[in-house]
């Protein structure tokens, strides 16, 4: 197993193509901690990781490419999601980006780890995502050619 300090980070910012749904479940009246999360698209999503708020959404093959990494991944565990769009404004949009043609299976991605020191780690109220170099590595392979995630190395 590779020692932590031999790790690199970086800040990871995935890209947004909707938010928090109406049938979204919040622990308290500030709206920060999710307690049920439902994701609606507002545009056809290219990447498998999306960004909203303080929460994180992946595709089931990022998940299961996730969960196949030796050693385990630190900082992360999968939740259910909702997922919604408006069905008319997909129907409009260029479709490339995604082979598929139907949402597919999500899940929530529930960042448990810190920054730094984990896989996946994430301050509370935070919306800054930092993935260790080989989570990236893996990253890396989900995302097409024209994404507009941001990548900036973590210190």
């Amino acid at each position: 197993e590779r020692e932590k300090s031999a790790m690199k980070f970086y800040k990871y910012e995935p890209a947004v193509t909707g938010d928090y749904g109406d049938k979204t479940l919040y622990a308290g009246p500030e709206r920060i901690d999710v307690v049920k999360m439902h994701y609606e698209f507002s545009i056809w999503p290219k990447d498998d990781l999306q960004w909203c708020g303080y929460d994180f959404i992946g595709t089931d093959r990022l998940k299961q490419a996730l969960e196949a990494l030796k050693p385990p991944i630190t900082g992360i565990t999968f939740g259910d999601t909702e997922i919604s769009g408006d069905d008319g404004e997909f129907e409009r949009v260029y479709r490339k980006g995604r082979p598929d043609s139907a949402l597919g299976l999500w899940h929530w991605f529930k960042i448990t780890g810190s920054p730094g020191v984990d896989d996946f780690g994430q301050n509370y109220h935070s919306i800054d995502l930092v993935v260790s170099d080989r989570v990236l590595e893996l990253l890396e392979k989900f995302v097409p050619e024209n994404s507009v995630r941001q990548i900036t190395e973590w210190k």
